[in-house]
């Protein structure tokens, strides 16, 4: 017998297509089918009593994979792409994202008995050939493990294979569940922790409910969650935490192999395609118990979730800016309501839609309010630049104080650790000639190359082009015109080499360390004391654990705070307070230095006096004033376009027809701050509304009137992050 059903495809659709299945299908079967000249992988989403076209011409399924999609999963797809606004196929894309996991399995070949003895083989008696007849008297091996067993040569084997004494055949290659030593590594938490971890343990079994874990840095934060994995674990759960992806180094991951004497599953970009396909695999088999990765790792078909952890969940990064818009954490709580499972938000540093969601009663929290061991949090400065001003030196420009110059040296000689922090790669931000005032900047984008004198590059952060850097001024030809503009880390780092140079020093950025690998090594070695100043971007705020780094110096606490972004001051204190609190974690007690143009500022002073509510309280009161998130509703609409005439003339005409009324007000339309981006100019309308406006209905209601040619693309990101 066979069925109509409805089949949704990994491509940016919202309708399924019909094809014809056996009777023994399911909703959620994987299956590969034909889709015009190609061959697709989709998921069978309904059943269907009548067919949208001739059955006649309905193709049928080519074959029905061993997998298959719970109800839990298709809903939060659903959901996903209905909050987003995103096409139904794109989110199922992410869910499908190992294509080759859908390709035959490896064969397991392994080797048995015939029956056919020595003498009836016309063999000659031999220890070796006896000792492999006597292994497989006990079950079948492969070549491998009879090697092993019998202590042979492939060559004795390969003889009795050849008279027929042993006969070899494939199997499923076997892979065991991961399994966990849960006392290895485990350690005694204080009162304080373990009353945190019994909360959390507590509330595994009341189904869906999300609890904030507010902790200082260096709390023991991780410590608490892995308990409640464990007991997520015990019951036979798969665990999922999500990291922002540059966190998850080495160090993570011994940390974890420590307590539990065993590593997690993880999944990230850097991950090889043979990799990525076994993951998957052991995932939606069962196999796979603690899976910890980046953002996409939410969308992976895990057999039976029982726990989510967000660690770090204050980051920006798990916001998703490509294919399809999303907020990972915010999904997160979503994927957790679906499939009725506690979620854990862990931070040091809140955000603050969190804040008012705990305040509203929808979470819940559990608060850690001393570091682990009794360290102390660090002592923080600020060091006013207009007082204390940077001293020129023989290499140039200097851009270290002398108050943490001096900090720098004795620190030294007191054999600890120091970092430097400054959230901006490169050399210099911008080259500039003197001469004539042109400023270099990318040709694909309204944004300046950015010199990377170790390479003798010049590089767009935003598309990515290159060019060597130029001798002379590409506008007016002045041979010594050009000169470098402001300091990136490794401009930072080479005044250091000047001034220390006895020092081990190393840079960490996404372009000196662009792989987990190279990330992991320079961790190691600062774990190592291999390096006496580390100087480095936002990676240097992921977690990581440097009991002798005793001073942190922020080379401008000013960047960010300037910024026109609604989460542009919040982003930053988290960005501080997250730098600040890598300082001091071990017996030495720590100390941070800001380095300001503004040191009544006061984001920098809540720093300071690490007085996070005094900070909150005055960016709730901005946002409610002016009705900003979360206390309003956020949509941004770009419209981008080859021809900047079109993209000027799609984004008024779309405003002219935005929804207006009570409560619903368009921003725009403006040319985005980056107005050409790889090639394409770029025009940005935004839709702020009530909280209690459905702002995705308002969005859909505008565009979906309004059907624009395929030279003109519009993009709808709900709760943008970036206004880039």
């Amino acid at each position: 017998m066979q069925k109509i059903v409805g089949v949704m495809l990994p491509l940016p659709l919202n309708n399924v297509f019909d094809y014809m299945a056996p009777d023994t299908i399911k909703i959620g079967d994987i299956v590969r089918v034909s889709f015009g000249k190609k061959i697709e992988i989709g998921v069978v989403w309904c059943f269907k009593k009548t067919a949208d076209i001739d059955e006649k011409k309905i193709k049928p399924v080519i074959n029905v994979f061993p997998y298959c999609l719970k109800p839990e999963l298709i809903k939060f797809v659903e959901w996903v792409a209905r909050y987003n606004l995103a096409p139904v196929g794109l989110v199922l894309k992410m869910v499908l994202c190992a294509k080759n996991a859908f390709d035959d399995e490896k064969m397991h070949i392994l080797y048995k008995l015939t029956g056919k003895t020595l003498a009836e083989a016309k063999l000659k008696n031999s220890d070796a050939r006896w000792h492999v007849i006597d292994l497989l008297k006990h079950g079948p091996y492969s070549k491998s493990e009879i090697m092993a067993g019998a202590g042979v040569s492939a060559s004795v084997i390969n003889t009795l294979i050849d008279a027929g004494i042993l006969t070899a055949f494939d199997t499923p290659s076997f892979k065991p569940t991961q399994t966990f030593d849960f006392n290895k590594g485990k350690i005694s938490l204080n009162d304080e922790q373990q009353a945190a971890a019994d909360f959390l343990i507590a509330h595994q079994n009341i189904g869906f409910n999300v609890t904030l874990l507010d902790g200082v840095t260096g709390s023991g934060k991780t410590e608490v969650y892995l308990e409640s994995a464990v007991h997520a674990l015990k019951q036979g759960h798969q665990v999922l935490i999500l990291v922002p992806e540059i966190s998850l180094t080495t160090q993570w991951l011994e940390r974890f192999e420590k307590r539990f004497g065993v590593k997690p599953y993880q999944w990230h970009s850097a991950m090889l395609a043979s990799q990525r396909r076994d993951t998957w695999r052991d995932v939606v088999k069962n196999r796979a118990k603690v899976l910890v990765g980046a953002r996409s790792a939410l969308f992976l078909p895990y057999a039976d979730l029982g726990l989510i952890v967000v660690d770090e969940s204050h980051d920006q990064t798990f916001k998703q800016e490509d294919m399809v818009n999303y907020q990972a954490r915010d999904m997160a709580v979503l994927r957790a309501k679906c499939e009725n499972i506690p979620i854990v938000l862990s931070t040091a540093t809140p955000d603050l839609e969190t804040i008012v969601n705990v305040e509203e009663g929808k979470y819940q929290t559990v608060f850690l309010t001393s570091r682990f061991a009794d360290a102390k949090m660090p002592d923080i400065k600020i060091i006013d630049l207009k007082k204390d001003k940077p001293q020129k030196g023989s290499w140039g420009a200097s851009w270290l104080a002398p108050t943490l110059v001096q900090a720098l040296d004795a620190n030294i000689k007191n054999g600890e650790q120091s970092m430097l922090f400054l959230n901006r790669r490169g050399y210099a931000p911008l080259m500039i000639c003197r001469d004539c005032g042109e400023r270099l900047q990318c040709p694909n984008c309204t944004a300046w190359l950015t010199e990377h004198r170790g390479q003798k590059k010049l590089i767009c952060h935003h598309c990515g082009y290159t060019m060597s850097t130029p001798n002379v001024c590409p506008a007016c030809g002045s041979a010594d015109g050009l000169c470098a503009c402001g300091p990136g880390v490794e401009r930072i780092a080479e005044e250091v080499k000047f001034r220390f140079p006895l020092a081990k020093t190393e840079i960490i950025s996404s372009d000196t360390a662009g792989s987990f690998k190279a990330i992991s090594e320079v961790i190691s070695k600062m774990q190592n004391r291999q390096i006496d100043i580390l100087i480095g971007t936002q990676i240097l705020a992921k977690g990581h654990h440097f009991p002798m780094l005793t001073l942190v110096g922020i080379v401008d606490a000013d960047l960010g705070l300037m910024g026109s972004d609604l989460r542009a001051q919040e982003q930053t204190f988290q960005l501080l307070s997250q730098v600040c609190g890598r300082a001091g974690r071990g017996d030495k007690s720590g100390t941070v230095y800001l380095q300001t143009m503004y040191p009544d500022n006061a984001v920098l002073n809540a720093i300071v006096k690490q007085d996070r509510n005094a900070f909150l309280a005055q960016e709730k009161k901005t946002r409610q004033m002016l009705c900003l998130p979360p206390y309003g509703k956020l949509a941004a609409v770009i419209v981008t376009s080859e021809r900047e005439d079109y993209a000027q003339k799609a984004a008024f005409f779309l405003a002219k027809n935005a929804p207006h009324g009570d409560g619903i007000n368009l921003m725009g339309p403006a040319p985005a701050p980056i107005y050409m981006l790889r090639g394409k100019f770029r025009y940005r309308l935004l839709l702020k509304t009530l909280k209690t406006i459905n702002i995705q209905n308002a969005v859909k209601n505008w565009l979906s009137n309004i059907d624009f040619p395929s030279n003109i693309k519009v993009e709808v990101d709900i709760d943008p992050y970036s206004f880039m």
